[in-house]
C-alpha cells in the first residue's frame, strides 16, 4: 500500500512540474505558446478528420445527413487553416469567449431586473456585475489579440499556482504517509 502510494505521489509531483513549466510558458512566452497551441489544435483537428474519413470509408451509409465524410473533410480544412494561419485562433477564441461573456451576462442582467421587481435589495450588485461583464465580452471581441495574451497569461498563471499547491500537497501527502496509510489499511 506504502509503496502504490509513493510512486502516485511521485508521479503526481512530476506532473505537477510540468504544470508550473507549462504555466511559466504560458505567462513569459505567451506569442510562442499561442503559435503552438494553434499547431497542437489543427493537427487535432486534422488527425480527428482523417479519422473520420476512414470511418466512413469502411462503414458508409447513404442516409446520413452529416456523415464521417463532411465532417472529416471540413476538419481536415480547418486543421490546415489553423495551421498556415495561426493568428485566425488568437482571434476566434476572445471572439467566442466574448460572444459567450456577452450572452450570459444579458441573461444575468434580466435578472437582476426580476430581483428588482420583487423588490430584493440585491438586485444592484448583480446588475451592475452584468454590466461590467458585458463590457469586458466587448473588449474581448474588439481587441482580440489584447484578449488572447491576457487570456493565455492568465490560463499560465492558473496552472503556475496549480503546480505549486499540488507540490506543497504532495510533499505534505508524503511526509505524513504513515498516518495516510494507517486510515486506508
Amino acid at each position: 500500500m506504502r509503496g502504490k502510494f509513493n510512486k502516485l505521489m511521485n508521479i503526481s509531483l512530476l506532473t505537477s512540474v510540468v504544470i508550473c513549466i507549462i504555466g511559466l510558458l504560458l505567462m513569459f512566452n505567451t506569442i510562442k505558446s499561442l503559435e503552438t497551441i494553434s499547431y497542437i489544435i489543427g493537427i487535432v483537428l486534422i488527425l480527428h478528420g482523417v479519422a473520420n474519413l476512414i470511418d466512413d470509408y469502411k462503414k458508409f451509409k447513404v442516409f446520413y445527413f452529416f456523415d464521417g465524410f463532411t465532417s472529416g473533410l471540413l476538419s481536415i480544412i480547418f486543421g490546415i487553416i489553423i495551421i498556415t494561419n495561426k493568428d485566425y485562433l488568437t482571434v476566434l477564441i476572445p471572439l467566442i469567449f466574448g460572444i459567450w461573456l456577452i450572452l450570459s451576462s444579458t441573461f444575468k442582467l434580466r435578472m437582476s431586473l426580476a430581483l428588482k421587481d420583487a423588490h430584493n435589495s440585491n438586485w444592484l450588485i448583480t446588475y451592475v456585475l452584468s454590466i461590467l461583464t458585458i463590457i469586458a465580452g466587448l473588449c474581448m471581441i474588439f481587441n482580440p489579440d489584447v484578449a488572447s495574451i491576457t487570456v493565455t497569461k492568465v490560463m499560465g498563471g492558473l496552472a503556475l499556482i496549480y503546480g505549486i499547491c499540488d507540490i506543497v500537497d504532495v510533499l505534505i501527502f508524503k511526509k505524513n504517509i504513515k498516518s495516510i496509510a494507517r486510515i486506508f489499511e
